[in-house]
């Protein structure tokens, strides 16, 4: 008879804690489709950056123009979200696999 009780408790703590991996896996792979997006709006936010705005450009002596520190102030701002975005989508895929 214990080993019955015993048996039905496993199963049970077994079939809770396949319910809560399920969860966590979910969850984790929300999580980094959600990262993977951020990361390719953040790069896209690079790419169309490229082009200076006004104000981001200083005359030159022969008479045209380069990019000021305005400009180049803006690019590491834009190269720091792409960064980051991109050390946050690996951290979430790397959970979503251990999770796996």
């Amino acid at each position: 008879m214990k080993r019955l009780v015993v048996a039905s408790l496993l199963f049970f703590a077994a079939a809770a804690g396949a319910q809560n991996r399920s969860a966590e896996l979910d969850k984790a792979y929300e999580e980094a489709r959600s990262a993977y997006n951020e990361y390719q709006q953040a790069l896209k936010r690079r790419d169309e950056g490229v082009e200076s705005q006004p104000g981001e450009r200083s005359g030159s002596a022969a008479g045209g123009s380069r990019p000021n520190q305005n400009y180049f102030a803006r690019q590491a701002i834009l190269e720091q979200e792409v960064e980051s975005a991109r050390k946050r989508y690996e951290a979430t895929m790397k959970r979503w696999n251990d999770l796996k």
